[in-house]
């Protein structure tokens, strides 16, 4: 008899928030750009608003925007196909199904504020580096048809178990279903699970948090000086970077 995988994706519900905004929380908290986008931690507001917002708008409110919230439940050992699992990690895609009109994708405007993100948040953080990668995101696809992934994060305490694999194997193959490519922005710390699924850099970010915020990475963490070497070199000290990745359509066998 097959074994039962341990890790099974689905849909994400209302009954999923507490957990989704949980996960969110704690697996940014060590995060440099976190800590200076919310200087004083994550505040109940902050957790409000995120979690109203996390859920997919209807086709109505998004327009051509279609929203998808999975979840990737674990199962014990042993555990009935069937049996309920337990939520450690979340994703969360947009889907443009046609492209759209260079109207309509320069509308699309990124602008934090503390009504947008919650009280406690630094808004001209967040502008500097969410904006920008969601600008670069915007002006490099020019309103073309894809599979985005918004956001996606693994509890901490369950990592290694194959959830950011199973999420991110149900984005590519939706994408490969309907021919389209995936885009996305990837952090030091996804980098390497997005270039197995076969992301591409075409693009990075790269901030000056030591020289603009004045927070020097002493304790050695990983702010992506490595990664996309061969596009943009090896990223200075002090510097943060983020790369913007596409992944090319791929043709689905029959």
């Amino acid at each position: 008899m097959a074994a039962i995988s341990r890790i099974r994706v689905r849909e994400g519900t209302a009954t999923d928030v507490d957990a989704i905004v949980d996960i969110y929380c704690a697996a940014f908290s060590d995060n440099v750009m976190d800590q200076l986008m919310y200087p004083g931690g994550v505040s109940e507001d902050t957790r409000r608003k995120f979690a109203a917002k996390v859920l997919p708008r209807s086709t109505s409110e998004g327009g051509k925007e279609e929203s998808f919230l999975c979840v990737a439940e674990y199962l014990p050992v042993g555990s009935p196909g069937d049996a309920p699992g337990e939520v450690v990690a979340f994703a969360k895609w947009a889907l443009y199904r046609e492209p759209r009109t260079e109207e309509e994708w320069k509308a699309d405007e990124f602008k934090a504020t503390t009504d947008t993100h919650g009280e406690g948040c630094d808004p001209s953080v967040i502008n500097a580096f969410i904006g920008e990668m969601t600008r670069k995101q915007r002006d490099h696809a020019k309103g073309e048809a894809a599979l985005f992934l918004g956001l996606i994060a693994c509890n901490p305490a369950r990592q290694r178990l194959g959830a950011g694999s199973a999420l991110m194997k149900w984005g590519v193959d939706l994408a490969d279903s309907l021919g389209l490519p995936c885009r996305l922005e990837a952090s030091p710390a996804g980098y390497a699970l997005y270039k197995k699924f076969g992301f591409e850099d075409f693009d990075v970010v790269d901030l000056p948090v030591t020289e603009r915020w004045g927070v020097a990475n002493t304790n050695g963490s990983n702010w992506g000086q490595d990664i996309a070497v061969a596009l943009a070199g090896r990223a200075p000290e002090g510097v943060h970077r983020c790369v913007l990745m596409r992944r090319p359509p791929k043709s689905v066998a029959v």
